[in-house]
This record gives C-alpha cells, sequence and structure tokens, in this order.
C-alpha cells in the first residue's frame, strides 16, 4: 500500500487539480453549451410526468432502441429540469464534476500501478485533451458515459485498494459502485473482466475475488436481454461477425486522429495517418518489451481500453466517436507511464517528448475547436426555443408556423421536437422551408411530418388558431 507525508500529499492534491484545470480550459464553452440534438426527447420525460404519465415509466422504461438507463439518463433528465427548469447550465457543471472525479480515480489508480507521480498526473491529461471527449463535454445525452466512467473507476479504484489492504469496506464500495454502474451504461457489463484483468497483472494469488464479480454481470446480461427489447436491424443491430476487427481497427485510429484536423490544424488527414501509426508503434513496443520482462502493468493498460470498447464493437451500422470516451483511459495511462519511463534516458526523452508534443498540438486545438464549434451551434437553437417558448407563452392553444428555419436550426433543435404538449407538436414549418433543409435520411426523420397541409393551414388561419413568426438569428 503506497503512503505519503504530509508535504508531499498537499503538493499532490496540487498537481491533482491540474487535469482539471486544463479540462477547463479547453472546454469551458461547453459549461455554456445549449441543449444538443436527443437532449429534447430526454427534457420530454419530465413534460409527460407532469401531464400525468407514470414517473415509474419515466424512469425504469427500456428505450426504444433497447436500452435500459435509470440513472444516467431518466434520473439525469428528471431531476435537473425540476430542480433547476429547462436550465442546461447546471446539468453541464454537474457533467464537468463527474469528469473531474473519474479523472481524479484515473491518476490514483495508475499512481497505485506504477508508483510514477509524473505518469499520475499526465494520464488524465491526455485523457482530457483527446477531442473524442467533446460531444460527452457538449451533449447532456452523452453524460452516460462520464457516468458510466466515473462508477466503473470507482469499483476498479475500491477493488485495488481492497487487494492491497484486505479492508473489506472497500470491496464493499467497489461491489456498490459496480452494481450503481448497470443503471448508467449496459456497458458495465465488462468490469468483471477489468477485475480479471488486474489480478492477472498484479495480484494473481487473489483472482478468485475477482471472479465472484461474473455472476452479477452473467445475471444482469441475461435479464437485459430477457426484459429490455433489442433492436433486430437498423444502426443499433448488434452484428458478431467479421465487421468487429474492423470497427476496432477504426476506433484505434480515431483514437489518435482529431475530428475535422485539418480545419483545427495546420496538420492535413493523411499526414495524421503516419503520426498514428508512429504512436502505435511506441506505445506496442512499450507493451511488448515490459511484457517480455514480465512486467504486465502497460498490457493492463491496454487491455482495459479494449475490454471497455469491446461492447460497442457488435455495432457496425453504429460506429461513433462518443463510445471512445471510457476506453481512452486506458490508452491515456498507458500512454503517461510510457512517457514516464522513457524520460530519464537521454534519446528516449526526444521520442517521447516529440510524440507528446505532437498529441497535444492536434488534440488541444481541436477539442476546443470542436466545443467552441457546439457552443455556437447551441446558440442558435437556443434563441429559437425561447423566441418560441415566449410567442407560445402569449397565444396558448395556437399553432405556430414558423418562417425563414436555417438548416441549422432544424437539425439543431426542431428535428428532435423540442415543441410538444400532450403528445403533438405545435410548431410547424411554412411551405419553402424545405429548400433551405438538408436532408439526412439515416437519422430517421421525416421532413414532412413538420409540415401543415394547405388546406390545413387555411383552416387554422380562417380560425384565428394560427401564428406566423420569424425564427430568430
Amino acid at each position: 500500500m503506497i503512503t505519503f507525508p504530509a508535504k508531499q500529499r498537499l503538493a499532490g492534491l496540487g498537481l491533482l487539480l491540474l487535469p482539471s484545470l486544463v479540462t477547463f480550459a479547453i472546454y469551458w464553452p461547453a459549461l455554456a453549451s445549449w441543449f444538443q440534438q436527443d437532449d429534447y426527447a430526454w427534457l420530454g420525460l419530465l413534460r409527460d410526468v407532469r401531464e400525468g404519465g407514470s414517473l415509474w415509466d419515466a424512469l425504469f422504461a427500456p428505450s426504444q432502441h433497447g436500452t435500459w438507463r435509470p440513472l444516467g439518463e431518466r434520473a439525469y433528465f428528471l431531476l435537473f429540469p425540476w430542480v433547476f427548469g429547462y436550465e442546461p447550465w447546471p446539468m453541464r457543471a454537474w457533467a464537468f464534476l463527474t469528469f473531474c472525479g473519474a479523472m481524479a480515480l484515473l491518476s490514483s489508480l495508475v499512481l497505485r500501478l506504477t508508483g510514477s507521480r509524473a505518469a499520475a498526473v499526465l494520464a488524465p491529461v491526455l485523457w482530457a485533451v483527446n477531442s473524442k471527449l467533446t460531444i460527452v463535454m457538449v451533449s447532456n445525452g452523452a453524460y452516460i458515459h462520464l457516468l458510466c466512467g466515473f462508477l466503473l473507476l470507482l469499483a476498479l479504484w475500491n477493488f485495488l485498494r481492497h487487494l492491497e489492504s484486505g479492508l473489506r469496506r472497500h470491496l464493499a464500495l467497489a461491489w456498490a459502485a459496480y452494481l450503481a454502474a448497470f443503471g448508467a451504461m449496459e456497458t458495465s457489463v465488462v468490469f468483471p473482466a477489468l477485475a480479471t484483468a488486474l489480478c492477472l497483472a498484479v495480484a494473481r494469488e487473489k483472482l478468485r475475488l475477482a471472479l465472484w464479480f461474473w455472476p452479477a454481470s452473467i445475471a444482469y446480461f441475461l435479464l437485459h436481454m430477457t426484459f429490455v427489447p433489442k433492436t433486430a436491424g437498423g444502426s443499433y443491430g448488434m452484428h458478431f461477425d467479421g465487421s468487429m476487427p474492423v470497427s476496432l481497427g477504426r476506433y484505434w485510429l480515431w483514437s489518435f486522429e482529431p475530428v475535422n484536423i485539418a480545419a483545427f490544424t495546420w496538420i492535413t488527414e493523411p499526414a495524421a495517418r503516419w503520426g498514428t501509426a508512429a504512436l502505435s508503434i511506441v506505445l506496442a513496443g512499450f507493451v511488448l518489451a515490459d511484457a517480455w520482462r514480465k512486467q504486465f502493468v502497460p498490457l493492463l493498460f491496454l487491455a482495459w481500453f479494449a475490454i471497455l470498447l469491446g461492447p460497442v464493437l457488435p455495432l457496425k451500422e453504429h460506429i461513433a466517436d462518443y463510445y471512445l470516451t471510457v476506453p481512452l483511459c486506458g490508452l491515456a495511462a498507458l500512454a503517461a507511464w510510457a512517457i514516464a519511463r522513457a524520460w530519464p534516458r537521454r534519446w528516449l526523452r526526444v521520442v517521447a517528448a516529440t510524440m507528446l508534443l505532437y498529441y497535444l498540438g492536434i488534440s488541444i486545438p481541436s477539442a476546443h475547436g470542436a466545443a467552441r464549434w457546439w457552443y455556437q451551434r447551441g446558440q442558435a437553437a437556443e434563441r429559437l426555443v425561447r423566441r418560441v417558448f415566449a410567442v407560445r407563452a402569449a397565444n396558448p392553444g395556437k399553432i405556430l408556423l414558423l418562417e425563414g428555419v436555417t438548416d441549422e436550426q432544424f437539425w439543431s433543435a426542431l428535428a428532435h421536437y423540442p415543441f410538444v404538449e400532450r403528445g403533438k407538436t405545435y410548431v410547424y414549418l411554412a411551405t419553402g422551408t424545405e429548400l433551405r433543409i438538408l436532408p439526412h435520411p439515416e437519422s430517421g426523420v421525416k421532413l414532412e411530418e413538420f409540415f401543415l397541409a394547405p388546406e390545413e393551414t387555411e383552416r387554422l388561419d380562417r380560425e384565428g388558431l394560427l401564428v406566423r413568426m420569424k425564427a430568430p438569428y
């Protein structure tokens, strides 16, 4: 068990705050970001309850995509709007705090497994700067990834503390966090594999303690498959075939290549592929060299990445960068430990510094630029939503006909049905708006549903039930 004197603990606390400061410096636009895309569907939970719907169903009914996430989605979107109203900033602040807690846990895990303060500070920084975290930092609907990551790391940290000390309270807390993670996201089913890998790497004599976690995951999987309807096809269909290694390779490339890298940096996408190849070779060499010396902590970190990514590999029709949110913590820990180990040797230090500066140089501007883009996109949606709510309050019971809606306003807000009462929308688009909106058939949104028939428009207008309004810019 690792212990430090009081002065060292105080210095360690200062270093612990560094990743949080880095996160704020990069993603501060996300704190003021408006609701994004799927957020509007989840905001309808509280509205449905207030209109007489069942609170039990709002919390525990499975989603149409075959998921069951009462903590990560349902409680989150019921509690915050109920307490703070339909304002996004409290939800974003809580998401930031959740991620800061996850970074602190990762830092402590890396410190206890490697004994390196440098690696312990660097690991959460490398995790935070990756641009694949942008979506979870700006979107409330993606909070499930942050909560799941926090709970899994909390369970793993307590399990490691139990392996070190034998204290039962840490084992009890590990079980509590592990079981709570089932309510955050179904990918938490992989925790037994994480715990098993941990024991195999650093405490093989205590492997039996990890094996006790497996029955709970198996039971959860069976219950989930039985009681939560699954999507047979479409983007959420599961495909256990040769596409899985292809998806793994794609996620690996995405781990090092920021989204729209050419838009935010001076690096082109072809050049970024060479950078990814170099980083991959260096990390693979580090893992193999330590494994040859029977030192398996680097292999453990790499295994965390693969294990945490495993549950989404069958989704070959739905490969999304935000699925990398939690797996990236393992890759960040591996890279941090590789840099810390290389630093004492001059020629290795040059390689490590070059790789680090390259990664930070492409990741930080890409992550910050993407966060600002989402913030600006949210501003356009906010102006529209607040204006519509104000007009609706002044004209209760009437249908609103929007003129001049832009493509961005439609896809950032209207396409997700934010204006609904008693199960029916009260906002439609004026004829001609369809010429300004780019179709996205893959979204499943039917553009024709947002337009009134000409005779219906005339009837509502004649009866004084139609209010025409210009979309704000």
